[in-house]
């Protein structure tokens, strides 16, 4: 029988994966805002930070062509806990779009709330 760490460890990387999926969609806000805590903050590369406070930005932000790639993947990805209710999964982006080359490392911050459901309250991005 598999250890209680393992359970939210497969748990939070499937969220991270959901959450990366959204991201890289053509149409990312509706899946991201699901995801995200109401207070959570996504730091990408270049822009300004946006939060599901202001979701009009949000919205704006994200507007195609934001992180639409023709090839991502993720290598690396490791879920660190905060305890039982919160964990942090950090990883490494490749992508690429055409010939421009997109390298990053990545960092997710989620906390459980008390219904069991992960969610997101903090995202960054470094380009390489």
């Amino acid at each position: 029988m598999p250890a209680m760490n393992d359970w939210l460890r497969d748990d939070l990387l499937g969220k991270e994966r959901d959450l990366c999926t959204a991201i890289t969609s053509a149409n990312p806000a509706p899946a991201v805002l699901k995801l995200c805590a109401p207070d959570a903050a996504l730091m990408f590369p270049k822009m300004e930070i946006l939060s599901p406070e202001d979701e009009d930005a949000l919205k704006d932000a994200m507007r195609a062509p934001f992180h639409r790639f023709d090839e991502f993947e993720t290598e690396d990805m490791k879920a660190h806990f905060i305890g039982l209710m919160g964990g942090v999964v950090t990883y490494k982006i490749k992508a690429s779009k055409g010939k421009e080359k997109y390298n990053a490392t990545a960092s997710s911050t989620w906390n459980q709330g008390a219904d069991g459901e992960w969610l997101l309250v903090a995202h960054s991005e470094t380009q390489l």
